[in-house]
């Protein structure tokens, strides 16, 4: 059949159907929609349906509470996520208003799964993910040069059909493997080992298997303007006056800005593809990319980067990308959807400098410790270094919160710390914070606090994470998978001390060290730096933030006692 048809019939569908809008059906119905237009060469058009295809249910949760609070049943405040419903109406243009919207430093990498019609007949059972074979990645541009210097650019990639395993199941396996709890200290500590040394493999893996020559796509924008402009100067100059698209050509600024991770070959299948066939443009910018590379190739190693936005199909979220060589050494958070991505702008734009959501941390905040008194390490050593280096903080140790301690927590406090099983979702209901407001930072030092469960079937993948989403957090931070008490305690210390106002103390001694050290007050920065501070690789892959770019800062009637230091990306 004609994909024009197809299409049109698709669309139909979801006209005539809409119970289907918010559903599984509605998801697949938009990738598969994505995916036609992607093959005419619509790019735009496929852009907007792929990125129509996730979180679908976490957008219904948000239009309830709106459809809730018209019929009278309040939140405790109406300052909560929100999605403009005009923006929803104007399809591709509503999109691209979303976009020019936000931060022209963000940009936004969304990886959605092709649909394989198999699916639709089979019954798939919790943690078995389908096998992975066709994906695309899309690429968002943000701010107010979008469709004039840049734009939102989609292609098609493929988990290599010879590679030894699948990547998502490999790392579900590898999930279970860390969860393991039966047998002697020596036998669950060898699992962990190999688990961890998968880890580490893998990640290393995952750019040239899953991205090949389309990697560049996957870097944030260069902070260094100069030499971003003399990458796009020598582009356009070799360029010419080609009569070519905003799109092509900044695909080839792309390629040219992340050479440094492209080998020769990759360059050259990048620029047939962005040329579709005209061998002799292709091959003219093919010698200015190569020369690019050559001659920024070691600036370009180190050049520090604005934050990415990764948008996960559902199964994906279960791989740690922000450790692979592509994105380790710059700052990454992980967004439901652009949807939620500009929600959550909309919700704390007053508050966003730079692309960076300010959280004042002279402000005083609280923490949960062991609430379940059975983690005697996380006992010993958390509370003393809090005590030392925040004095003013409150919290509660070795007790269990009540819900009405929990609501005041999240509530008042700038930041909330947990430090226990889980995410400490099991003390509150997760109903009772979707109607709050929560505070812009929680950060969830628990295994698994922050990952997605499977719940089999066609539906979306669900966590307790989405609750703090909803509640309009700005940054949730926390694990993806079983972390061990060691590690989460030094990565809990090691990241208040280099992020956080103050004097730094000794994680060992709690004392307060002595002479000047480097912090980070950028939060993805910070946990870049932290997660090369433990002793197995899969505990600092574990940890991920999921929402917006944070900054803290100190309050601004006192010196500042440190800056962050992006000139370059060790």
């Amino acid at each position: 059949m004609d994909p024009t048809c197809i299409i049109d019939k698709l669309n139909k569908t979801l006209e005539h159907a809409p119970g289907l809008i918010n559903g599984p059906l509605y998801s697949m119905s938009q990738k598969q929609l994505g995916e036609l237009y992607f093959h005419k060469g619509n790019n735009l058009e496929a852009c907007y349906h792929f990125s129509e295809s996730h979180a679908v249910c976490l957008r219904l949760l948000g239009l309830l509470d709106k459809a809730r609070n018209e019929v009278g049943e309040k939140s405790d405040s109406s300052e909560r996520l929100s999605f403009r419903s005009q923006f929803a109406k104007e399809g591709v243009n509503g999109m691209l208003k979303r976009l020019e919207e936000m931060p022209s430093e963000w940009t936004i990498i969304q990886l959605t799964r092709a649909v394989d019609p198999n699916e639709y007949f089979s019954i798939r059972q919790p943690n078995y993910s389908p096998k992975l074979k066709d994906f695309f990645l899309t690429r968002f541009p943000c701010g107010t040069e979008l469709l004039k210097k840049n734009s939102p650019v989609c292609v098609k990639l493929s988990w290599p059909e010879d590679a030894t395993g699948d990547l998502i199941q490999s790392f579900l396996n590898i999930k279970e493997k860390l969860g393991q709890r039966k047998g002697t200290s020596a036998h669950i500590q060898k699992i962990r080992n190999e688990a961890s040394s998968d880890v580490e493999r893998l990640c290393r893996e995952i750019g040239p298997m899953c991205f090949k020559e389309w990697s560049c796509l996957v870097l944030g924008k260069l902070m260094n303007k100069a030499l971003e402009d003399e990458i796009r100067e020598a582009v356009d100059k070799r360029i010419g006056n080609a009569d070519i698209s905003i799109r092509q050509r900044y695909m080839c600024y792309l390629i040219g800005e992340g050479s440094c991770h492209l080998e020769n070959g990759d360059i050259e299948v990048a620029l047939y593809q962005v040329f579709d066939g005209n061998e002799s443009l292709a091959i003219n910018v093919l010698e200015c990319l190569i020369r690019i590379k050559e001659t920024l190739e070691s600036r370009l190693h180190v050049a520090a980067r604005h934050p990415v936005l990764l948008v996960l199909d559902d199964h994906f979220d279960n791989v740690s990308w922000e450790c692979t060589p592509l994105l380790k050494r710059h700052p990454v958070s992980r967004v439901f959807s652009l949807h939620v991505a500009h929600a959550l702008f909309t919700s704390h734009k007053d508050h966003i400098k730079g692309g960076l959501r300010e959280i004042n941390e002279n402000e005083v905040c609280y923490y949960v410790v062991n609430p379940d008194g059975n983690l005697p390490s996380v006992e010993e050593h958390i509370p003393k270094f809090f005590r030392k280096r925040f004095p003013q903080w409150i919290g509660i140790i070795g007790k269990k919160p009540t819900e009405e301690e929990l609501i005041k927590a999240l509530t008042e406090s700038n930041t909330y710390v947990y430090c226990g099983h889980g995410s400490g979702s099991q003390y509150i209901a997760s109903e009772r914070i979707q109607r709050l407001k929560v505070k812009p930072l929680q950060m969830l030092f628990g295994c698994s606090s922050v990952a997605l469960k499977d719940l089999g079937g066609h539906t979306e993948m669900y966590g307790d994470v989405m609750e703090f989403a909803i509640a309009c957090s700005g940054c949730t931070l926390g694990m993806l998978w079983p972390v061990t008490c060691y590690d989460t305690d030094r990565i809990t210390m090691v990241l208040a001390n280099i992020s956080l106002p103050g004097t730094p103390v000794d994680i060992n001694t709690f004392e307060e060290i002595q002479g000047k050290t480097k912090k980070e007050p950028e939060l993805l920065r910070a946990m870049r730096q932290v997660r090369e501070c433990v002793n197995l690789f899969s505990n600092g892959a574990a940890l991920i933030a999921r929402g917006i770019p944070i900054k803290l800062v100190p309050d601004k009637t006192t010196s500042s006692d440190f800056s962050s230091d992006t000139s370059e990306s060790k």
